[in-house]
């Protein structure tokens, strides 16, 4: 048994204290792993930067020596102790979808990021007893009594996320006999009979196509915040999700929170059950090398909003927009023509999720999503609609996730090609390993239900008209994408390059708003690190978009195959 005690003092300063109690079982050395990455997120974590005071005691209060290993591996002398009592403070201040937050209001922490598994004794059960005010409830998926909360072993609790507050709002609903938590901490004013409605629906749907549920009770929990905010996090049996503003959760938001929430669900069983080889298990210490994040995060993207659009939950303009987002975000990135979807997952490792160097790769999620939907409708055809990439996933969850084993690459791709004929072989091949152009397959691929591409407007002037992306940063422009070969870029300009000026007028509010004027050039004021330059820039036309939309003429086989499609 390992006992974990974690308390406060001034929530203001966001420190948590933690305490951890085991007994030595006559070990001479023992070792403490603190994760290094967190299962959702492919990148290393460096968590223990936020760990302090860091003390090893024996059972009668005596100091104990003790060495770092490595930057989150803590070594103990434990001869002749009976127990080893391990004291730390960590600071608690980043409040997203992942990571751990305390202030007057809420103590929001995941296991993951600060608590430490004993090496050797990963499947030990946990006790974790919390030192809370007394009108806080605790939202989790944890069993719990009371302030104290079980979990079976460190896997368990690397994947159990809590919030403990006096202001949790909660409800639930039921579907197969299994409970489905909705959790909402933060001001925010709940349409329960809304929520709950719709939440059912695509609920009941995803596990209508899997003819199950990997677990016996699911959790929602909510952190809504008065600013804009979009993030979500799975994990076994919850997620977290991340939202604001507050006041546009039920209205503005509501598209947002039903698709982020319909894709956190669809990962309980694409990467939480149906997991890859190289991850089963989860090596907490180091990076856990893969090359299926389009599988992970591709087939969740699309399949998540598919779900949404089967279950009535979304109508035809809601659901085509999510794939038309997923579109632009592959147009606005000419790494599509440097690094493949597979090769980018791979190296989230390397540089995480940020934008990193302009131009080098692309993401894993609307890329692999459009890869994705280009497999799926290859299927229908294949099969005359008797199977699709849904029936790809179901074989994984049958016969890897209920097994008990983890998938390869070639598993994927083989289960792909069973369903979907040679037409997937050549997908896989240019575009999920290699970075040809993915407009004409997608082109064809949309043809088979009656569906087209038509060129869109680029609703970003700056970059439609010169080929710059500029972002507001501290109250300047600052450019961080030039479509190659474009006008801006043969003039020099480059990222991280500011935008002062255009004609002479100051950049401080829409940069927009000051390009809508109907003439032909702007002088702009470039900033560079060293110098100012004035550039005249022609308009052109950069960043072509494209969007979907449903063909004027279908035949009766397009819309047959259609409706199997999206029914």
């Amino acid at each position: 048994m390992i006992n974990y005690y974690i308390s406060y003092e001034k929530p203001h300063r966001h420190y948590v204290n933690f305490k951890l109690i085991i007994d030595t079982k006559n070990e001479k050395k023992i070792q403490f792993q603190l994760a290094a990455w967190r299962p959702g997120r492919y990148e290393l974590g460096n968590f223990s930067q936020n760990i302090s005071n860091w003390r090893a005691a024996n059972e009668n209060s005596e100091l104990l020596n003790f060495k770092k290993i490595t930057k989150d591996l803590w070594q103990v002398e434990t001869e002749s102790s009976k127990k080893i009592i391990i004291t730390y403070s960590f600071y608690a201040n980043q409040l997203d979808a992942g990571s751990c937050y305390l202030d007057e209001y809420q103590l929001y922490l995941n296991p993951v990021h600060c608590i430490f598994y004993v090496v050797g004794r990963e499947n030990e059960m946990f006790n974790i007893n919390l030192d809370l005010p007394k009108d806080y409830q605790i939202a989790t998926s944890l069993k719990k009594n009371k302030n104290l909360l079980i979990a079976n072993n460190y896997d368990e609790l690397a994947e159990s996320p809590f919030i403990c507050s006096n202001s949790l709002q909660h409800n639930k609903y039921s579907i197969n006999n299994i409970d489905f938590h909705l959790w909402f901490q933060g001001k925010c004013k709940i349409d329960w009979e809304k929520i709950k409605k719709d939440f059912y629906l695509f609920t009941k749907t995803q596990i209508e196509h899997f003819n199950g549920f990997p677990v016996d009770e699911y959790h929602f929990l909510f952190q809504i915040t008065p600013y804009r905010s979009y993030h979500g996090v799975e994990h076994t049996k919850n997620t977290v999700l991340l939202l604001g503003p507050s006041d546009k959760i039920m209205s503005e938001k509501y598209e947002d929170l039903l698709g982020v929430c319909s894709h956190e669900l669809y990962h309980t069983w694409n990467i939480k059950a149906i997991r890859p080889k190289e991850m089963f298990p989860y090596d907490y210490t180091k990076e856990n090398y893969f090359r299926t994040g389009f599988v992970a995060e591709g087939v969740t993207t699309y399949m998540g909003d598919l779900m949404l659009y089967k279950s009535a939950v979304f109508n035809w303009k809601e659901f085509v927009k999510t794939q038309n987002q997923n579109l632009e975000r592959h147009l606005m990135n000419y790494g599509r023509f440097n690094l493949s979807v597979a090769d980018s997952g791979f190296d989230s490792w390397l540089d995480g999720y940020k934008l990193g160097a302009p131009d080098r790769k692309v993401s894993i999620y609307p890329d692999g999503a459009l890869c994705m939907l280009m497999i799926d409708l290859e299927i229908i055809k294949n099969t005359d609609g008797k199977a699709s990439l849904n029936s790809v996933m179901k074989e994984l969850y049958d016969d890897y996730a209920l097994k008990g084993k983890g998938y390869s690459e070639d598993d994927f791709k083989n289960i792909c090609i069973k369903y979907g004929g040679l037409g997937i072989i050549e997908i896989f091949e240019n575009h999920i390993y290699g970075v040809k152009n993915y407009i004409p397959t997608l082109k064809k691929a949309l043809e088979i239900v009656g569906l087209q591409l038509k060129d869109k407007i680029n609703p970003n002037i700056c970059a439609q008209y010169f080929g710059i992306v500029a972002v507001k940063e501290n109250g300047k422009y600052i450019i961080k994408k030039i479509e190659p070969n474009s006008i801006a870029d043969r003039y020099g300009i480059g990222p991280e390059d500011e935008i002062l000026k255009i004609d002479q007028i100051a950049v401080d509010d829409d940069l927009n708003d000051l390009l809508k004027k109907t003439k032909d050039k702007f002088l702009f004021t470039i900033k560079k690190k060293f110098t100012e330059k004035e550039i005249v820039l022609l308009k052109g036309n950069y960043f072509k978009l494209f969007e979907l939309e449903k063909s004027t003429s279908i035949t009766k086989k397009q819309l047959e195959l259609q409706k199997k499609w999206l029914s």
